[in-house]
């Protein structure tokens, strides 16, 4: 018996594009193996929450060791490096793809609690909330940070952003909380590399889209994430001729080991945008590649939604400055850093036992990890 007390079901606390990717995958009958690889930036440091994590993971895959899964990890309150490998989770990928909300949360709270000694002041994240919100009256904004903390504090974080007036979050728990009745999301990274496995990396993301268009419900917007192979501009058009009126809108998240294709990894602007305008990751410079060419190829109908670091202002700003001089460059933005946390990330580095993982990231081995489940 789990010396934790979790809830009965999972759903509520995760991410709705974790829900939907679930969904598609049993309905499509794509269900290989994968692993996860789980690490945090933030370090060096003491490991918390792994435990719980752990627990997590047996209460809703209960059959994973059974169907050949493994949870490998470093043990509860090991030191660790900044950005070394902290889990290995392996199984089969409809066992796993809705927990990563919730382990991740546990992971950083905890992990954050041990090593910067705070928790999360819901009067600063109110603050941080209005403040974009006051910066984008006319931009519709996600709340996307359920991952970033302890699922039982989901429904009151997440209410404390939507009272700013933001358009929704990302989890039911966090959307209910601030007076809307579903969570908001459409496809991760997880997704593409499913279809990727199964279809090539050249077609994963249109492959991807296409399934979640044949298989969620049209009151859904069809949101294609495009980064996942550094192919932005390309899988876009290839994505919007398939589609055609069906896309809404885009999703670009480019980490920050590479610029997005189409970028100037050249135009900082004189630094005055903290590396925000040009560079690696999501940038000015990759947005207004990315609107030219759609605009270019007559998808003018397809919107752009902006993800990754826009908790912060300056980063907020410098795209607002971006549209002052260049025109329309994005609608919406999915955000989730609004308090400061040591960050968890857990990316699909495997299917079947082969190297797969989005553009930046990739399977490292960790001897010093022991079996857990």
């Amino acid at each position: 018996m789990s010396a934790f007390t979790l809830p009965n079901n999972h759903k509520p606390f995760t991410d709705a594009y974790f829900l939907h990717s679930r969904n598609i995958l049993e309905r499509d009958g794509l269900n290989p193996m994968v692993t996860y690889e789980v690490f945090i930036r933030n370090g060096p440091g003491e490991v918390r929450g792994v435990d719980e994590a752990v627990a997590m993971i047996d209460t809703y895959a209960p059959e994973l060791a059974a169907r050949g899964g493994s949870v490998h990890a470093l043990p509860e309150g090991s030191r660790y490096e900044g950005g070394e490998p902290l889990m290995h989770i392996r199984g089969p990928v409809q066992d796993l793809i809705e927990l990563e909300t919730m382990y991740l949360g546990v992971l950083a709270a905890e992990t954050t609690r041990a090593n910067a000694g705070h928790g999360v002041d819901l009067e600063q994240v109110a603050e941080r909330a209005r403040k974009i919100r006051e910066l984008c009256p006319d931009k519709e904004l996600i709340y996307f940070g359920s991952r970033h903390w302890r699922y039982d504090d989901d429904a009151a974080i997440s209410k404390a952003v939507l009272e700013q007036g933001w358009d929704g979050a990302s989890t039911e728990v966090g959307a209910r909380a601030g007076g809307f009745s579903h969570g908001l999301g459409t496809i991760p990274h997880a997704l593409v590399l499913i279809y990727a496995h199964a279809f090539g990396r050249e077609t994963a993301t249109l492959k991807a889209t296409d399934a979640f268009n044949r298989n969620i419900d049209k009151s859904v917007p069809r949101i294609a994430l495009v980064d996942s192979f550094n192919r932005e501009i390309d899988d876009t058009l290839a994505t919007a001729r398939a589609l055609g009126e069906d896309l809404y809108a885009v999703r670009l998240d480019t980490p920050g080991e590479h610029p997005a294709q189409g970028a100037d990894p050249e135009d900082r602007d004189a630094d005055i945008y903290n590396g925000f305008w040009g560079g690696s990751g999501v940038t000015v410079s990759g947005t207004k590649a990315m609107r030219e060419a759609l605009d270019a190829a007559g998808f003018e109908h397809v919107n752009i939604v902006l993800s990754s670091g826009f908790g912060e202002l300056d980063k907020v700003q410098a795209f607002l400055e971006g549209e002052r001089r260049h025109g329309r460059l994005f609608e919406a933005m999915g955000i989730g850093g609004l308090f400061p946390a040591w960050h968890a990330t857990s990316d699909i580095v495997q299917v079947e036992g082969r190297d797969l993982a989005k553009e930046g990231r990739g399977y490292r081995a960790n001897p010093r990890m022991v079996r857990m489940l």
